[in-house]
């Protein structure tokens, strides 16, 4: 699926969206300029905060791919995770005031939040993932069959999770976090989501083994 990772700040969401607080009138031309220039997310910040919309692209582009991904993961759909995505990035241009502490974290949990409800949604909505509907996340074309199919079940018993047991397990396994990269991102404990990650395989085992018995 091709994305444009920038394609939210080219709606009319963020053009008439609330502007974070005491936003002023800046040269559009002369912002968009000075975009090559370097800095960190809290000097980024302090740009769009004082005006600066578009310095808002650099955010974007440093971590709309692996929010992206997160997103996939969890939910499965491009579709799904390109939604959640762009919400998530208005959700966080509109209270970019608001951030304390790292950006990064800040906006995580914001899109970590959105699949969470999604999953929530669905479950509620009594609906599923239909692996045919959808490329498999994982398997490649030139896998064989049985193995092909065994990431399938293994996609299949993941959606059956809890939404933080399926969260933790996809950060840990899937995108290959630390847990001490995982508790900051998720403002948790190393010790929580140590057993969030156990109880998703010991779940995941006991589905698979059913399956295959």
């Amino acid at each position: 699926m091709e994305r444009d990772p920038e394609g939210v700040l080219g709606v009319a969401a963020l053009s008439q969206a609330s502007a974070p607080r005491y936003s002023t009138v800046v040269n559009t031309t002369a912002a968009a300029e000075s975009l090559d220039q370097d800095g960190t997310d809290q000097a980024i910040i302090q740009r769009v905060l004082a005006g600066e919309r578009d310095a808002f692209r650099l955010l974007i582009t440093k971590y709309s791919d692996p929010l992206y991904r997160h997103a996939l993961c969890m939910t499965g759909s491009p579709d799904v995770a390109e939604d959640i995505l762009q919400v998530s990035l208005i959700k966080a241009y509109q209270h970019l005031a608001e951030v304390r502490g790292r950006f990064d974290a800040w906006v995580f949990r914001i899109v970590a939040n959105g699949c969470k409800d999604w999953l929530k949604n669905i479950r509620r909505s009594h609906l599923s993932y239909e692996e045919d509907d959808q490329p498999s996340t994982y398997a490649t074309p030139d896998e064989d069959l049985d193995r092909t199919e065994l990431r399938q079940d293994l996609e299949g018993a993941l959606s059956t999770l809890p939404a933080s047991l399926r969260e933790a397990f996809v950060m840990k396994h899937v995108e290959g976090r630390s847990y001490e990269e995982m508790a900051d991102l998720l403002g948790t404990t190393v010790g929580a989501l140590k057993m969030r990650v156990h109880r998703a395989r010991e779940a995941l085992q006991a589905l698979l083994e059913e399956k295959y018995a």
